[in-house]
């Protein structure tokens, strides 16, 4: 029969096992909603990445963006601010380091819509180059795909510069007054009236679900 000695010994070692046990529940949990939110993605881009172009107002107003439209094309009628063009800081591709080109575009209307027009590599010092390709700023179309503004991460920049795409910091950096999209920007697919030169397009984002069920299984055994 055992002592109460034993009895304590067993207990302790129980509720390490139900501790870790809850543990493992709660860490396969997380794996599976990584898994439906990779997945959500994956859908997301499939779905919208090819969708026609679509009018602007139909998609976000400038106060605000539903995230179900991102990668959704949409179609801007106006010109591109040239003079207040700026570069978006720490953004490598392929290996290389670089900028993203991002000028605000101002619609027919007045409103203006930041537009992402791609990828430029740094000088061979890393610093940003001193020439790239501007936009034609002659009225024309644009179509573009939606992504949401991104955070500040209270990163300071050069002047001419941005440490992230977000729109708020844009506009206090450039002193523009007239109504802007704050919540999103565009990236650029086609002109109407292209510029000599063009930055290099990003390509069609890749997304996978990962080693999220992997994981959730491991966890369960």
């Amino acid at each position: 029969m055992a002592n109460k000695s034993d009895l304590k010994r067993w207990s302790g070692w129980l509720a390490l096992v139900i501790a870790f046990s809850v543990a493992c529940s709660l860490l396969s949990n997380w794996q599976f909603s990584r898994r439906e939110e990779a997945l959500a993605a994956m859908q997301q881009v499939a779905v919208n990445y090819d969708s026609p172009p679509a009018n602007i107002d139909s998609l976000a107003t400038p106060g605000t963006f539903d995230e179900k439209n991102q990668w959704r094309q949409a179609k801007l009628q106006g010109h591109y601010l040239v003079n207040n063009s700026v570069l978006v800081r720490n953004r490598p591709l392929d290996g290389q380091p670089g900028f993203l080109s991002l000028v605000p575009f101002q619609i027919s209307d007045g409103r203006i819509i930041a537009i992402e027009r791609g990828w430029i590599a740094s000088d061979d010092n890393y610093s940003a180059p001193k020439t790239y390709p501007l936009p034609n700023a002659d009225d024309q179309q644009v179509v573009v795909r939606l992504r949401p503004s991104e955070p500040t991460l209270d990163r300071t920049a050069p002047a001419g510069q941005l440490a992230t795409i977000n729109i708020e910091a844009l506009v206090k950096s450039q002193g523009i007054k007239d109504q802007t999209f704050t919540k999103l920007y565009g990236r650029m697919v086609l002109e109407s009236a292209p510029a000599s030169s063009t930055p290099k397009q990003l390509a069609r984002p890749t997304l996978d679900e990962g080693n999220h069920l992997s994981y959730a299984l491991q966890w369960i055994m």
